[in-house]
């Protein structure tokens, strides 16, 4: 810590006390805003429902509710008597997520990565940092959920701890004030879908069942385009390459390596991790957890 020489600037027209969040957007690490684009709903839809999983980099998080769980700052008492702040501690929060256990389930993977996290505000805004390059980002966090029973307040059934990574970029909070609301993106985030396999793969097929999340009613109509495969560690490429509707929400799909020479069916240990969705040609509206599939 150093001491900076401090001028004094003026007081605004409004004093007005902090809002309660009613909202989060959990970013990829490395997603930038520049004041433009912050405002622009179309860039956020954009963001929220892009055809690819590479592509879509903002999940919106509705909550039920937020807890500031920063500790405070460290005071220390001199021999004298005198009083210092010797730490600062980051902050920190935990988040209760306006979801079903299904959604929450899904999020457990997504533990110990770092993240961006924008919090939005009853007031219609929602804060970012500025970065010395000018542009705009979320704050640093790692975040964790918790499985296990319910509590005895049922508002706080999914948590998502915030563990944020810099203090510095609350420092320099910059409030954003859009013309949309937060519940205007979150109507841009996809249906959820679930799928689970219901016969494992062989000889190149493996069938899998794809419902509604919530309603449990299949969704029809899928086509090998809407079968993404996210990882392999089968070479070269991996595909969906047919897919076989039976018209109740069950799929028959057939994956093969070497799609782009002479295709051929995984090998034993070689699996496909894919996801399904559905689109409007423009964005994406609906979409699965993702599956591993291993011959």
């Amino acid at each position: 810590m150093s001491c900076e020489q401090a001028y004094f600037n003026g007081w605004g027209e409004c004093a007005r006390l902090m809002e309660k969040m009613n909202g989060g957007s959990l970013q990829h690490k490395g997603v930038t805003w520049t004041d433009t684009t912050a405002v622009d709903s179309t860039t956020w839809r954009g963001l929220i429902a892009a055809l690819t999983e590479a592509a879509r980099t903002v999940l919106m998080t509705p909550i039920n509710g937020f807890d500031n769980t920063t500790d405070d700052v460290e005071i220390v008492t001199s021999q004298l008597g005198k009083k210092s702040v010797t730490s600062k501690p980051i902050p920190s929060g935990v988040i209760y997520l306006d979801a079903s256990i299904c959604d929450y389930k899904q999020l457990h993977a997504l533990e110990d990565t770092w993240f961006e996290f924008v919090p939005f505000y009853q007031d219609g805004t929602y804060w970012m940092t500025r970065k010395s390059d000018g542009n705009l980002k979320g704050f640093r966090c790692k975040i964790a959920t918790k499985a296990g029973l319910p509590p005895e307040d049922k508002s706080q059934s999914f948590p998502m701890y915030l563990m944020f990574d810099n203090y510095a970029e609350f420092e320099n909070v910059v409030v954003v004030k859009p013309d949309f609301t937060f519940n205007d993106l979150l109507d841009y985030s996809a249906v959820g879908l679930d799928i689970r396999i219901t016969t494992a793969y062989a000889a190149g097929d493996v069938v899998v069942k794809i419902t509604k999340r919530g309603s449990g009613d299949g969704l029809t109509g899928l086509a090998v385009a809407d079968f993404e495969v996210l990882k392999s560690n089968a070479e070269p490429t991996v595909a969906v390459t047919v897919v076989t509707d039976d018209g109740l929400g069950q799929y028959t799909l057939t994956i093969k390596k070497d799609n782009d020479g002479t295709p051929a069916n995984l090998a034993s240990g070689e699996y496909a991790i894919i996801q399904a969705s559905d689109d409007d040609a423009t964005y994406v509206t609906y979409l699965s957890h993702s599956v591993k599939v291993t011959a």
